[in-house]
């Protein structure tokens, strides 16, 4: 009986059989049939990627006894020994619990000595990154210049956390996350050496849950295959994984866009959602595709037709993605999870109602002519082709009313509303370009919109010469200065103080007391 883990069982022992990473592997191979074999390779990616799988097959092809080859042969003992962990020349080392420089400095002094059977000593050396800064300086000349008879191996998760020095001098492989596809393959061909029945979507979902980790998609397999009693079933496994089903996302989008929000909090409490920031990145992906498939005028992600009609205008679904963008970087700080979506919803929800009502009030057509002109008086605002930019005395109003601070207090300084006919501008000094944050922009978008009613979606424009409240505060202190200067001039006492000590007035200085 074979007690040993799919991820074991069906670990990759040549390059042919590695998952998604052809880049490394053509590159690996071509160095061997060219004979150009480097000092140290360093191997970095997320967890389950292929890794040390693939520096073990890469020590196999330069230790096999049929010679150094892209294909090792696999039976020699050489190959054989690798496969069963108890090769005397290749030397496996776990960082994570040698990080001492004391332990460095052993190892070092071993590389000296010959190999023990075979043509070269590899130190295979795992979460690298783990070593002390010591370890690493012990290390690095070694590295560099390494008896002719060893080679380095090196791999970790976090490749910032390496030195400059020690990267600089390895040839590095940036292992990709493993494509769903490709995973879903893969899952396929064990299920069938396994002879296990499965859906015909089970080996995607497990490929979507696995996040692009080989290793992680075999522990879910397995996991699966114990829940399932030996048969995969979807209905299932979309309890199991904690899946969210697209048609959930699909009837709570397109509630978005009808403004149905009861329905919304209907879904959220009948259907068993536990991750609620997975949701958050199916709503933002689904947003993305209704904004890109109505701007492109196609249906390339098959989406329901409903979601392409002109219910809610593409400058909308941008707002839309930038409050579930925001909301999936609050989710972490709320009380409770469901909640928070709800609101964010909510919030998108009492958008498209004002707008919607904002727009039937707005419906009123005129005709122009001279006598409509003079009826202004009246109450009647006609459509102008002029920009209409908001009066400093009003825009001061609406910035006290907000209680602004810190960025966006000095973004509304330095900028004036310019409500046009076919647009909602705000109009920025082109001083103060590349200075505010884009959440920091949005923010103050949200509330300008809600503040002064308008149709269109905010742009910012960066201008010349702007008359904003800074600029007025500015010009209204020179005045002050000169007022308080031409008052205080012509004082006997000040002339007298001024002859005597051979002294100006410092108009620029001057403040009240």
């Amino acid at each position: 009986m074979n007690n040993k883990t799919l991820a074991l069982k069906y670990r990759p022992h040549f390059f042919n059989e590695v998952v998604g990473q052809e880049f490394c592997v053509q590159s690996l191979s071509n160095s061997i049939k060219l004979n150009k074999i480097h000092n140290a390779y360093l191997f970095s990616g997320t967890r389950g990627v292929g890794k040390t799988t693939i520096a073990r097959i890469f020590a196999k092809s330069l230790l096999c006894k049929e010679g150094i080859s892209e294909t090792p042969c696999g039976k020699c003992d050489s190959c054989l020994e690798i496969d069963n962990n108890n090769n005397l020349d290749l030397i496996e080392i776990d960082a994570a619990s040698r990080t001492k420089v004391e332990d460095t400095r052993t190892l070092m002094e071993n590389v000296q000595y010959a190999p023990t059977s075979s043509r070269f000593k590899i130190y295979l050396i795992d979460e690298v990154h783990m070593l002390s800064i010591k370890s690493f300086n012990a290390l690095l000349k070694t590295i560099e210049e390494p008896p002719e008879h060893v080679k380095f191996l090196l791999a970790t998760t976090d490749p910032d956390k390496l030195p400059e020095t020690v990267i600089s001098r390895c040839l590095h492989f940036k292992l990709e996350s493993i494509s769903i596809s490709s995973l879903s393959n893969h899952i396929t061909n064990i299920l069938s050496k396994e002879n296990i029945s499965s859906d015909n979507d089970v080996p995607e979902l497990i490929a979507n849950s696995a996040r692009g980790s080989a290793r992680d998609s075999m522990s879910i397999l397995e996991q699966c295959i114990s829940y399932g009693n030996g048969e995969l079933k979807k209905a299932q496994l979309i309890d199991l994984l904690g899946v969210i089903d697209n048609s959930i996302v699909d009837d709570i989008t397109l509630n978005l866009i009808n403004n149905s929000i009861q329905n919304i909090k209907e879904i959220l409490n009948n259907s068993k959602i536990s991750n609620y920031t997975k949701l958050l990145d199916l709503l933002i992906e689904r947003v993305f595709q209704v904004s890109l498939s109505r701007k492109l005028n196609n249906n390339e992600y098959n989406l329901p037709l409903e979601f392409l009609d002109d219910n809610v205008p593409i400058q909308d679904l941008q707002l839309w993605y930038s409050i579930l963008l925001q909301a999936k970087e609050q989710i972490h700080f709320a009380v409770s999870k469901s909640d928070h979506l709800l609101m964010i919803l909510l919030r998108i929800s009492l958008f498209t109602e004002y707008k919607n009502n904002n727009n039937i009030s707005k419906s009123v057509n005129m005709k122009k002519s001279n006598s409509d002109l003079k009826k202004k008086d009246e109450g009647i605002i006609l459509n102008s082709s002029k920009n209409t930019r908001v009066e400093l005395s009003k825009w001061k109003l609406s910035i006290d009313k907000f209680k602004l601070q810190g960025l966006m207090l000095d973004l509304a300084n330095n900028a004036i509303l310019d409500l046009r006919e076919d647009a909602t501008v705000l109009l920025v000094d082109k001083a103060k370009e590349n200075t505010y944050p884009k959440k920091c922009i949005t923010d103050f978008s949200i509330l300008i919109c809600s503040e002064y009613k308008t149709d269109h979606v905010l742009s910012i424009e960066y201008v010349e010469d702007i008359n904003s409240l800074y600029k007025q505060s500015i010009k209204e202190n020179i005045n002050s200065k000169n007022e308080m200067y031409e008052s205080i001039k012509d004082n006997e006492n000040l002339k007298e103080i001024e002859n005597i000590f051979d002294a100006k007035i410092d108009k620029d200085n001057i403040s009240k007391l």
